[in-house]
């Protein structure tokens, strides 16, 4: 029984339905690779309100319905292409990930623009002891990218993918370190943990996040806001992803250039390495 025909059989309130609606309406390319946060904020729902709907609907949650109108769309014979019939071939997809990316510019950059935002993390950056990247999942690849970058310029900064390991940190910051949470949500358990962790050891917590209430931005000192998925096409937890990367060439620049002797470093590193790459 399909999606459509399960919730024929059950009794759905106005709001249940409107979801339903939206979620129906997403072409299965796109559903495929958007993540629940994206399928939740894509509906206008928080991500319990989708799994009570699921489990109404006799699914264990947004999961399980997701996977199973992708295995309605091939049954169906549907085709795995871009609703927009502009971006069907490879080129055509580039292009609408790419235009996807470059709207997100702006707001980001406007978020950066904050008055003394950037001048307060990278006075944080400089002043502090030690220097914490936490994240989970894929949000700990950027925050490998991010403790790669800012390594090179001599900076106290430390980084591991193992949560135990980041909490840890955490516990062993002092007043006036300064924890760096990336956090798309801002409700991963083991982020807020740490970070919660730090503050209480007295830390500046900075959260990169899209979410503006969610526990880890209420409880952080300095928060940088991602774009979000609201008024955006394709994934915006990918996109921002992006975009927080570049933030570690933005921080890089911009400690260079209130400490241009900090570049040494960076040259220090390369030269290390000479012409030869291992």
């Amino acid at each position: 029984m399909g999606l459509a025909e399960r919730a024929e059989t059950v009794q759905l309130f106005p709001t249940e339905r409107r979801i339903l609606t939206q979620l129906i309406a997403i072409d299965p390319l796109t559903l495929g690779s958007m993540t629940s946060s994206d399928l939740s904020e894509k509906s206008g729902a928080s991500r319990s309100s989708i799994d009570r709907l699921s489990r109404k609907l006799g699914y264990s949650g947004l999961k399980d319905m997701r996977r199973s109108l992708l295995e309605e769309a091939k049954t169906s014979g549907g085709r795995f292409s871009p609703a927009n019939a502009d971006a069907s071939t490879p080129a055509g997809m580039a292009r609408d990930v790419l235009s996807n990316l470059g709207q997100r510019i702006d707001p980001f950059l406007r978020s950066l623009s904050q008055p003394g935002l950037l001048d307060q993390l990278v006075d944080w950056l400089l002043a502090a002891r030690c220097i914490g990247f936490f994240g989970a999942g894929e949000s700990a690849a950027v925050c490998s990218a991010l403790y790669l970058r800012l390594m090179r310029l001599g900076l106290p900064v430390q980084f591991s993918q193992e949560h135990h390991t980041q909490v840890s940190v955490a516990g062993m910051m002092r007043p006036g370190d300064l924890a760096i949470i990336v956090s798309y949500s801002g409700r991963s358990k083991s982020v807020v943990w740490a970070a919660r962790t730090a503050k209480d050891a007295g830390a500046h917590v900075v959260a990169i996040s899209s979410a503006t209430s969610s526990p880890l931005s209420k409880m952080s000192d300095l928060h940088v806001a991602l774009p979000g998925s609201e008024g955006f096409q394709g994934s915006s937890e990918i996109h921002d992803r992006i975009l927080s990367v570049a933030l570690g060439q933005i921080l890089f620049d911009c400690v260079a250039a209130r400490r241009p002797d900090m570049l040494e470093s960076a040259v220090h590193v390369d030269d290390l390495f000479g012409e030869d790459r291992l």
